[in-house]
């Protein structure tokens, strides 16, 4: 990122017009020890309002210039896809020793695609992963975003089964009532999922379920939210080993028709696809969602990037994350590192990564009560490409240690 870089040269070219006797300040005038904010604006947004982008800067005119809150604005801003670049400058100001905040963007297309083709080998089970998604990420010029996704495991070989599907309808809204830190999330979905491994765990899902997340952010990058799930059809059985090799089933009454989750989660990542710098944190409290997913969701979820040797570094904890009301989806395991390089931009590809993946994951517990996990590598190319949006082509491979 340059944005401290751009902050200062905007400072630098602002000094002389600062420091120039017809804009001297006096001690006891306001603004004499720092630059007061006289106004925040924006450059570029033809199609998006000026209001949804001015709300990720969390200064107001009047207010002393934070160098800070700046970089923190450009983060949040270059972090969503609604924008292909963000660059923030300052202008001088009507009044002597303030300044105008200007944020510039360069707005990337509303309509967004996703789709992911993978193939995985897994508890002796091989299946392939289809996955797409299709939405508008800037409704009414503001920021608000519907989409409609759909992912499927389709098992084609093995001696376990796993098979699962997911059509999801989702509304969000990242300023809920024109506030800066209230959004919220609407959405309806159906799962249907049945698995079986080779030591007589299953289970069988085919439920719809609607969702309502009210979420509020706090400090510079923190943030709770909170989800009521109402299941009004909840058709649910599984049957486990514990650790004790005793054999329990678990009925709908425990996967209930109405459920609620608490998240506290924060991201400092500049991108929730291709991150170069920061990490994300999720941990929730609550819910029964987890045998819901087809592909797996942890109730705690870190993700830490850095750079190295022009490469990208990454630690995984609980699969890639979702922060506040952005959505991504994929095959993951539980614990991984991965190694990623980019990938050189050219007529299809407007920026990528192919990268490989080591983990490992945690599955349950054999008949004598046996904790088994699998260790695996996964490799893969995720790329934005100009036509098909957002595309993920991967090869997943694990053995079960136990096995």
């Amino acid at each position: 990122m340059k944005t401290s870089t751009l902050f200062r040269v905007s400072i630098v070219a602002l000094l002389p017009w600062l420091a120039s006797p017809a804009n001297a300040q006096t001690a006891d005038m306001p603004g004499a020890d720092s630059l007061i904010i006289d106004g925040v604006s924006c450059a570029g947004n033809e199609h998006t309002s000026c209001e949804f982008i001015r709300d990720h800067l969390y200064l107001k005119t009047g207010q002393p210039l934070d160098e800070e809150e700046i970089r923190n604005a450009e983060l949040r801003l270059s972090s969503l896809r609604n924008f292909e670049s963000v660059r923030i400058r300052l202008e001088k100001g009507v009044r002597r020793g303030a300044v105008i905040v200007v944020i510039e963007v360069v707005e990337a297309s509303p309509i967004a695609m996703e789709w992911l083709l993978g193939a995985s080998s897994r508890s002796e089970s091989q299946r392939a992963v289809v996955a797409s998604r299709i939405g508008h990420q800037n409704l009414f010029g503001t920021g608000k975003i519907v989409d409609l996704s759909a992912v499927g495991l389709v098992p084609f070989a093995g001696d376990a089964q796993n098979e699962a599907y997911d059509v999801s309808l989702r509304y969000a809204d990242p300023q809920l009532f024109d506030s800066s830190r209230y959004f919220a999330i609407a959405g309806a979905s159906w799962r249907k999922r049945s698995y079986r491994d080779v030591y007589g765990n299953f289970g069988r899902l085919d439920a719809g379920q609607l969702e309502l997340t009210v979420g509020r952010r706090i400090a510079d990058f923190s943030y709770f939210t909170y989800t009521v799930i109402f299941r009004p059809d909840n058709n649910w059985i599984a049957g486990r080993y514990r650790s004790d090799g005793s054999f329990v089933i678990t009925t709908p009454e425990s996967y209930s028709k109405r459920a609620s989750k608490l998240v506290y989660g924060w991201s400092t990542e500049d991108d929730l696809h291709f991150p170069t710098q920061g990490s994300t944190l999720q941990i929730t409290a609550g819910g029964d969602y987890e045998p819901s997913s087809p592909i797996g969701r942890s109730h705690f979820q870190f993700r830490k990037t850095w750079r190295r040797s022009g490469a990208y570094w990454t630690v995984k904890v609980g699969g890639d994350p979702s922060p506040e009301y952005r959505s991504s989806f994929g095959e993951d395991q539980l614990f991984s590192m991965s190694y990623a390089r980019p990938v050189v931009p050219g007529d299809l590809i407007q920026r990528g990564r192919w990268y490989i993946e080591p983990g490992l994951a945690l599955k349950g517990y054999t008949s004598s009560g046996t904790l088994f996990y699998e260790y695996g590598l996964k490799a893969g190319l995720r790329a934005d490409t100009k036509t098909f949006g957002l595309v993920d082509l991967y090869l997943l491979a694990t053995k079960d240690a136990t096995r």
